[in-house]
């Protein structure tokens, strides 16, 4: 039981992480025949469509888990939403430069450079 303690909370096949999307889903699939007034055969949608929002949302993240890694959902889901140009800093990138410098104003004389406070730049580049 010791080995498990770290395992994901599975209720009907779908791992707690995913569970947000499927209330989500479940709760669209009930409100909005509520907002559009729909009926099927005389009967009112939500009824229908709230359960079958559910079983559909629920087998089908049983079939994206299927064989693939734990938060494999949310990182296909953030890298469709994040720019592919930019990238985390690697270990071969060059970490040391300094991101603060002062800006050089003006030709006065060189108590007037001395005694004027100059702001600090930053540069959020490589960050």
């Amino acid at each position: 039981m010791r080995e498990r303690i770290y395992l994901p909370v599975v209720r009907f096949g779908v791992p707690h992480t995913d569970w947000k999307y499927v209330f989500l889903v479940t709760l669209a699939g009930f409100v909005l025949p509520f907002i559009f007034k729909i009926k099927l055969f005389g009967v009112p949608a939500p009824m229908l469509t709230g359960m079958l929002t559910l079983a559909v949302s629920v087998a089908s993240f049983n079939f994206i888990h299927l064989g693939r890694r734990s938060l494999w959902f949310q990182h296909t889901l953030s890298s469709l939403l994040s720019s592919s140009v930019r990238r985390a800093p690697l270990p071969m990138d060059d970490l040391n430069q300094s991101w603060l410098k002062r800006e050089e104003r003006g030709q006065g004389s060189a108590h007037q450079r001395a005694t004027t406070i100059q702001p600090l730049v930053f540069r959020f580049e490589e960050l």
